[in-house]
C-alpha cells in the first residue's frame, strides 16, 4: 500500500519556534541596525534644525451689546453693524495675505535674516544678532552674504560669485555703496555682548513677499469646543521669540480689522443718513417758508385742526415712513446687484428691521470673502470656484426674494394708509377752504420735521457707536515663549529609531526565511518524509589535506562521524551478507563522491573488503581522488572488452578496491540495463564484503534508478544550504513507488552552529560544486568573508542561543 506524504511546497505550517531559532540566529542583523539606527538618531536629533511652536488663544464675539457702547439696545433694535460671524470664515480671514502682510508690517528682524555659521550646523539669530544691515537701496535679494568680524571695529564682507570668493574689509557704521546697492553694517544696541570675532555670519536680503509666504505657510489656527467661539492660533518656526512675535502680531492685525471694518459700517451709515438730512433740511424750510407766506397773506394768526386733521397728521407721517422704508429697500437691492461689498451694507439704514435681510447678508458676505480668497490661487474653471459662484448665485436670488416679499407687505400697507388718508381728507373737504389750505401746509410741516428729528436721533446714535467702536476679538491669551522645540523631539526619534531598526532587521530576516527554499533542519527532513535518516554530516570549518578524512584525521570528530554512520548501515539489509550500498543525490554538489570515499575507507578500516564501483559515466571522479588512471573500468567489461577483474585498481587504503567507470560511453543508461550489469553485480558480491556504488544525480540522469535495483541499501544525500526542499518530493517518490529497497537519507554538511535547531553528526571541510556538467566555485563575498571574521569573538553568545 503506497504511503502520501505532504508536499514541502504545499505545507504551509507555520512552525515559530523555527522561526525564533532563526531569528536568533540573525542577531547580528538586528545588532547591526540598531547600532545603525541609534547613530542616525542622534545625527538627526544633533544637525536637525529644531522648529518651535508658540500659540495665542482668543475669543471671536458676536454680542452686538458689548461692541456698541451704551446705545447698543438701540442699535440692536435697528439691527445695524451685525453681520452673524462665522468661525470657519473669520480662521479664512485671520489666514489671508492682507492680514498677515498687515502682522508682517508691526514686526522688526524679518525683512533681512541673519545667521552664525557652525563648522557643521548653521544657527539663525533673530533679536540676538549681533549686527544689524541698515538698508538705504538694495538689489542682491534672496542672495547669501558673509561677515567677518576681524576686531570691534572692523568686519570682512563677502559673497561667492561661482568658484571665487569676493571679499573687502569695511568699518562699523560706514556705508558701503556697491553693485549691490548702499547699506551699513551697524551693532546690534539690543544685544549685550560684541560679535564673537573670527567667527563667520551671514545675511540675507529678502523681497517684501518672502516672510509674508514663509509666515502663511506656517501659522495655524484651530477652533476650540464647538459650543465657543474660541480659536487658537499657532505659528511654527526656527526661531522660537519670532514664532511668539508673530502670533501676538497676528492677533493685533486682526483686531484692528476688526475695529476698521465695524467703523467702516458706521461711517458709510452716517453719510447715508447726512444725505437724507441735507433733502430733509431743505423740505422743512420750504414748509416753514410756505406756512409763512400762507398766513401773511390771509391775515391768519392759528388754526387748530379738529380730530380729522389730527389723524390725517398720522396717516400723512406713517406713509412718510414707509415710503423712506421702501426707499432703503430699493437701495439695498442696487447695492447688492452692483456687488457692493455685503459687509458695508446695513440693512437698517432707514427704518428696515427684517433681520432676515442680516442673514442674508452674512451669508452673501462669507460666500465673497471665500471666492476672493480662492481667485487668487485657482482658475476660473476650477469646480471650487464654480461651486461657490453657485452658491453665491443661490443666496443673492434668497436674498432678492425676501426683498421683494417685504416690498410687497409695505405696498400693501401704503395702499391701506392712502385709503384712509383720502377718507379723513373728504372729511376735511367740508372745513372751510382757507383753514383747510393752512392745515395742509402745517401737516406737510410736521411731517417733515419729525422726519428730520427722527434722522437726527440716529445720527447722533451711530456717531456715538462710530466713537465708541471696540473689537469683536478678545485676547484670552497672548502668544508666550515655547519651552522646547516640537520637533525634533530626541526621545520620540531615538524610539522611532528603535522601531525602525528592528522592523527592518525583521523585514530582512522574514523576506530571507520566505525566499529559503533550501533545507536547514532536520525537522524539515523529518516534516515532510518519511525515509528514515542514515546519519548527520556536519560542516566542518577546518579542511583536511584531501577528501579522504578519516585517513587524514582518523581521530577526529569526523572520523566518528562516519563511524557512526557504518555503524547504523550494518543493520539495514542485515539479512545480506554481502551488501551492495547505492549513494545518489538530486543533483551534483551534494556530496555522493566524498561519501562513498570516506564510508568506503571506514568501512576498509575495519576489516572488511570493499570495493568502490563508478558508475557515474557521464563525468567520473572517484579515480581522480586517488590520481589514479580511468582508462580501464566498468564501461569496457559492460561492452565485454575487459574482465573486471582487470579493471580493478588498488587504492592506498588496505582492503579498498576501486572499479573505475572507464570510458565514457555513449550509451551509459543501456551499458546499466544490460544482462551484463546483472551478471557483474553478481560476481562482485561473491567477491566483495562491502560494494559502493557510485551514481549520478537522479534529478539530472536516471542512471540512478535504474541501478537501485542491484543495491541492498540506496542512500540518499540531502546537503544543507544545497538541497531544495523540493528535492524532497523526488526522494518520496521513489519510496513511496518502492523503485529502491531499504532507502535511506544521509544528512550532509549540517552546521553545528548555524542556529537552525538540531546539532548532529561531525563536521568536514569539502567544497564541491554546484552543477554537473559545467560547475562553478563561487567565491565568498568580502562582506561575507568579514561577517565570518567577526563571528568568531561572538561565538559564545550564538552557542548560548543554539542552546536556548
Amino acid at each position: 500500500m503506497n504511503q502520501e506524504f505532504s508536499s514541502p511546497l504545499e505545507n504551509k505550517d507555520i512552525d515559530f519556534g523555527q522561526i525564533f531559532k532563526l531569528i536568533l540566529s540573525h542577531w547580528w542583523v538586528i545588532v547591526l541596525c540598531l547600532i545603525i539606527g541609534i547613530i542616525s538618531a542622534n545625527l538627526y536629533n544633533r544637525y536637525t534644525v529644531p522648529i518651535y511652536s508658540s500659540t495665542g488663544t482668543i475669543i471671536v464675539k458676536d454680542e452686538s451689546s458689548t461692541t456698541l457702547g451704551a446705545d447698543a439696545a438701540q442699535l440692536q433694535e435697528w439691527d445695524i453693524l451685525h453681520l452673524k460671524k462665522n468661525l470657519t470664515t473669520e480662521i479664512e480671514i485671520i489666514k489671508s495675505q492682507s492680514v498677515i502682510e498687515r502682522a508682517v508690517s508691526h514686526m522688526t528682524f524679518v525683512d533681512v535674516s541673519y545667521f552664525a555659521m557652525g563648522r557643521f550646523k548653521t544657527t539663525e539669530l533673530y533679536k540676538n544678532t549681533p549686527f544689524i544691515v541698515a538698508i538705504d537701496t538694495f538689489y542682491a535679494r534672496e542672495q547669501k552674504f558673509n561677515i567677518q568680524f576681524l576686531d570691534t571695529a572692523r568686519f570682512k564682507f563677502s559673497y561667492q560669485r561661482g568658484e571665487e570668493e569676493i571679499s573687502s574689509v569695511h568699518r562699523i557704521n560706514e556705508k558701503i555703496n556697491n553693485q549691490f546697492g548702499i547699506f551699513s553694517i551697524t551693532k546690534n544696541i539690543q544685544r549685550p555682548s560684541n560679535p564673537t570675532l573670527n567667527e563667520p555670519y551671514s545675511f540675507i536680503v529678502h523681497y517684501p513677499w518672502t516672510p509674508i509666504g514663509k509666515f502663511r505657510g506656517s501659522v495655524g489656527i484651530s477652533r476650540g469646543n464647538e459650543e465657543t467661539s474660541m480659536l487658537y492660533i499657532s505659528c511654527q518656526d526656527n526661531v522660537p521669540e519670532r514664532a511668539m512675535d508673530f502670533v501676538n502680531a497676528l492677533i493685533k492685525a486682526y483686531q484692528e480689522r476688526s475695529v476698521e471694518e465695524k467703523t467702516k459700517v458706521a461711517k458709510n451709515t452716517l453719510k447715508f443718513i447726512g444725505e437724507l438730512l441735507a433733502a430733509y433740511r431743505d423740505s422743512l424750510n420750504s414748509s416753514e417758508q410756505q406756512i409763512e407766506r400762507f398766513q401773511r397773506s390771509k391775515g391768519i394768526i392759528n388754526l387748530t385742526p379738529d380730530f380729522s386733521q389730527s389723524r390725517l397728521v398720522k396717516y400723512i407721517d406713517q406713509k412718510a415712513n414707509l415710503e423712506l422704508e421702501l426707499r432703503a429697500l430699493d437701495s439695498l437691492e442696487t447695492s447688492v446687484r452692483k456687488g457692493k461689498d455685503p459687509s458695508l451694507i446695513s440693512t437698517t439704514n432707514m427704518g428696515t428691521e427684517d433681520s432676515r435681510f442680516a442673514s442674508s447678508l452674512s451669508q452673501i458676505s462669507q460666500l465673497q470673502i471665500r471666492r476672493n480668497m480662492m481667485q487668487t490661487s485657482l482658475t476660473p474653471n476650477n469646480p471650487e470656484l464654480k461651486r461657490i459662484d453657485r452658491q453665491l448665485e443661490l443666496a443673492r436670488k434668497n436674498l432678492f426674494t425676501t426683498l421683494q416679499s417685504y416690498k410687497d407687505a409695505l405696498e400693501n400697507n401704503l395702499r391701506t394708509i392712502n385709503q384712509e388718508i383720502r377718507k379723513y381728507e373728504t372729511e376735511l373737504d367740508k372745513i372751510p377752504s382757507t383753514q383747510r389750505e393752512n392745515t395742509g401746509i402745517r401737516r406737510r410741516y410736521e411731517i417733515h420735521a419729525s422726519n428730520y428729528q427722527s434722522l437726527l436721533a440716529r445720527r447722533e446714535s451711530y456717531s456715538i457707536a462710530e466713537a465708541a467702536t471696540l473689537s469683536d476679538v478678545v485676547v484670552l491669551d497672548y502668544a508666550y515663549l515655547p519651552g522646547g522645540p516640537v520637533r525634533p523631539k530626541p526621545n520620540s526619534a531615538y524610539v522611532i529609531a528603535i522601531f525602525v531598526s528592528l522592523s527592518i532587521a525583521a523585514t530582512f530576516i522574514i523576506i530571507k526565511i520566505l525566499l529559503k527554499d533550501t533545507i536547514t533542519d532536520r525537522s524539515e527532513v523529518e516534516k515532510n518524509t518519511r525515509v528514515p535518516i542514515l546519519g548527520i554530516v556536519s560542516h566542518s570549518p577546518r579542511p583536511g589535506k584531501s577528501n579522504l578524512v578519516v585517513i587524514d584525521r582518523p581521530k577526529s570528530i569526523i572520523s566518528e562521524s562516519f563511524r557512526s554512520i557504518r555503524t547504523n548501515l550494518q543493520y539495514l539489509a542485515s539479512q545480506s551478507e554481502h551488501k551492495v550500498v547505492l549513494v545518489t543525490s538530486t543533483i551534483s554538489g551534494e556530496g555522493k563522491t566524498f561519501f562513498t570515499l570516506n564510508i568506503g575507507s571506514i568501512l576498509a578500516l575495519s576489516d572488511k573488503k570493499v570495493l568502490m564501483v563508478g558508475l557515474d559515466l557521464r563525468k567520473p571522479k572517484l579515480q581522480l581522488e586517488f590520481n589514479l588512471p580511468g582508462e580501464k573500468g566498468i564501461t569496457q567489461v559492460l561492452i565485454g572488452k575487459l574482465k573486471w577483474q582487470d579493471a580493478i585498481v588498488h587504492t592506498p587504503v588496505n582492503n579498498l578496491h576501486l572499479l573505475p567507470a572507464g570510458a565514457i560511453p555513449p550509451n551509459p543508461s543501456e551499458l546499466i540495463m544490460s544482462p551484463a550489469m546483472e551478471q557483474l553485480m553478481e560476481d562482485l558480491r561473491n567477491e566483495y564484503d562491502y560494494i559502493l556504488i557510485d551514481t549520478p544525480p537522479v534529478g539530472l540522469v536516471t542512471d540512478a534508478v535504474i541501478a537501485m535495483k542491484f543495491a541492498d541499501v540506496n542512500v540518499y544525500l540531502v546537503r544543507q544550504k544545497k538541497s531544495k526542499k523540493v528535492f524532497l518530493e523526488t526522494i518520496n517518490k521513489i519510496y513511496q513507488e518502492k523503485t529502491a529497497k531499504n532507502l535511506a537519507i544521509v544528512l550532509n554538511d549540517f552546521r553545528t552552529s548555524s542556529g537552525y535547531g538540531y546539532n548532529y553528526g561531525y563536521g568536514y571541510g569539502y567544497g564541491y560544486g554546484y552543477g554537473y556538467y559545467d560547475e562553478d566555485t563561487t567565491k565568498k563575498t568580502l562582506l561575507k568573508r568579514i561577517f565570518k571574521r567577526l563571528g568568531s569573538p561572538f561565538q559564545w553568545i550564538r552557542r548560548r542561543f543554539d542552546s536556548q
